[in-house]
């Protein structure tokens, strides 16, 4: 079992409903691998280093258990799920059309702040890649890839994909974090701004749909390996 932190949480609660104020944190401490695939949840713990009651946690896996982090299992409880490269393929592909529609959106729209954001977040990015900084790297191409599927102004488009990264996030941390950098990422983000500058809709969903599906592939091609405890290739 994972060491719980030193610091109390309870803290955090302080207004209702309770359950939305604590959901964040227990998902964030699965999907940063603090809570394991095939790991049980301690409810008496949490409730402890929450301050809450069994109710509001029980809210919490329920719903926890709706975005495929976690299974409930009579008499036993809630248990973190495995990472199911099927299923993640299935996740993967959702996303890959999310994000492809996303882009093709902000093409269209062109929204003056939109566009400004991810230039900005494109040239840090590439401030990132040039001092080998590999974790602010991918903090910011996760920002500018959220900042294109938020610039898209769809709320469902924007909830799907943000449960569908949930599962992406645990995948990298399950794997030692994350790719080293390379040149195609860098020129697929090129391609993606250059096309939704120039408001070409179709080449923008293409760069998109393309760079996402590498990432996928890279992804996987980590996932399978350690479930086969093989090198990756």
């Amino acid at each position: 079992m994972q060491s719980m932190p030193s610091k109390n949480r309870s803290a955090m609660v302080h207004k209702e409903p309770i359950h939305e104020q604590i959901l964040p944190h227990i998902r964030q401490d699965i999907v940063l691998n603090r809570w394991k695939p095939g790991d049980r949840l301690p409810e008496p713990h949490l409730c402890q280093e929450f301050g809450v009651s069994r109710t509001p946690l029980r809210d919490v896996l329920k719903i926890l258990e709706m975005e495929g982090l976690v299974r409930l299992v009579p008499h036993v409880g809630a248990v973190v799920t495995e990472l199911d490269p099927p299923d993640l393929v299935e996740k993967f592909e959702v996303l890959v059309g999310l994000e492809q529609l996303a882009a093709m959106k902000v093409a269209r729209t062109r929204t003056s702040s939109v566009l400004r954001q991810i230039e900005t977040l494109n040239v840090a990015m590439a401030a990132a890649a040039a001092a080998n900084q590999v974790k602010e790297y991918y903090r910011l191409n996760d920002d500018f890839h959220r900042a294109i599927v938020l610039g898209a102004n769809n709320t469902t488009l924007a909830h799907i994909h943000e449960t569908m990264m949930w599962h992406v996030y645990r995948a990298r941390h399950c794997v030692n974090e994350y790719e080293p950098l390379t040149k195609g990422a860098a020129q697929h983000h090129s391609a993606i701004i250059t096309s939704i500058l120039e408001g070409d809709a179709e080449a923008a969903g293409a760069a998109m749909r393309e760079h996402v599906e590498d990432v996928m592939h890279a992804v996987m091609s980590k996932i399978r390996a350690a479930a086969q405890d093989i090198p990756a290739l």
